[in-house]
C-alpha cells in the first residue's frame, strides 16, 4: 500500500512540474511579440514625424548687423536758385529676414542710428544739416542657396524719416524743415557662409529719396534730390 501511494504522489509531482515547464516556455514568446509591437509602433511614429522635421528645416530666419554708407547721387537738384550738394555719412544698420524657401526671403532692413548730412548751395556753402533713418521691406532672391558664396537681388519699398533739421551759414537762425520720403528700393549683394549659421554680407541698395525743403520767411526753396546708394558690410546669423 505504501508503495502504491508513493507512486501516485510521484506521478502527480511530475505532472505539475510539466505544466509549469510548459507555461514557462510560452513566456518568452509573449515578450518577443510585445517587443515586436513596440518596435513597430516606434518605427511608425518616426515615419509619421519625419515630414514635419523636413518642413521646419526649410523655414528659417536670418539677422544682420552692419556698418554702411549712404552716398547721395552727384546732382542733388536746385535749392534757392543754386545747385545743391548733399554729403555722405556712415551709420549702423540691421536687418531681419524670413526665408520662405531656399531661394526667396522677405527682409526688413533699417538704419539703427540716424544718418546725418550737410546740405550746401553753390555760392553760399553749407546752409543746413539734416538727419534721416531709412527703412525698407524687400523680397529677395538668392541664386545659390546651397553654396558658400550666395549672390542675391531684391526689390522692395522704402521710407525715409527726416529729423533734426538745422540751418547753417547764410541761413543760420532761420527755421528749416525737410519732408519725409518713400519709394522703390533695389538691392544687389552676396552672402559668404563661414559655416551653417554665420555669414558675411556685402551689398548695395538704391533708395528713392527726394525731400522738399522749406525755410522760414522764404517758404519752399526747392527739392533736394538725394536718391542715395547705401553700401557696406554686415555680419549675419542664420537660425
Amino acid at each position: 500500500m505504501k508503495n502504491r501511494w508513493s507512486g501516485e504522489s510521484l506521478c502527480l509531482a511530475c505532472h505539475a512540474q510539466g505544466e509549469r515547464t510548459a507555461a514557462t516556455r510560452h513566456v518568452p514568446k509573449v515578450r518577443v511579440a510585445y517587443s515586436g509591437l513596440t518596435s513597430a509602433a516606434a518605427n511608425g511614429s518616426r515615419r509619421r514625424l519625419a515630414p514635419v522635421h523636413t518642413v521646419a528645416s526649410a523655414q528659417d530666419f536670418t539677422a544682420t548687423l552692419g556698418f554702411q554708407n549712404t552716398d547721395p547721387k552727384s546732382d542733388n537738384g536746385t535749392l534757392a536758385g543754386g545747385d545743391a550738394t548733399v554729403n555722405d555719412d556712415w551709420s549702423l544698420t540691421g536687418s531681419f529676414a524670413y526665408n520662405i524657401n531656399q531661394n526667396f526671403s522677405v527682409e526688413l532692413w533699417s538704419g539703427l542710428a540716424n544718418y546725418e548730412h550737410e546740405v550746401s548751395i553753390e555760392g553760399l556753402g553749407s546752409v543746413a544739416s539734416v538727419e534721416h533713418r531709412p527703412t525698407t521691406l524687400s523680397l529677395n532672391y538668392q541664386f545659390l542657396p546651397e553654396a558658400s558664396f550666395r549672390p542675391f537681388v531684391g526689390i522692395g519699398y522704402g521710407c525715409i524719416r527726416v529729423s533734426s533739421e538745422r540751418s547753417l551759414g547764410a541761413l543760420s537762425g532761420l527755421g528749416i524743415s525737410g519732408s519725409n520720403a518713400d519709394g522703390l528700393s533695389l538691392t544687389l549683394g552676396a552672402d559668404f557662409y563661414v559655416n551653417d549659421n554665420f555669414f558675411l554680407r556685402g551689398n548695395v541698395r538704391k533708395l528713392d529719396f527726394d525731400t522738399d525743403v522749406t525755410v522760414e520767411t522764404l517758404g519752399n526753396v526747392g527739392t533736394a534730390e538725394v536718391d542715395p546708394l547705401v553700401y557696406g558690410i554686415s555680419a549675419g546669423f542664420r537660425f
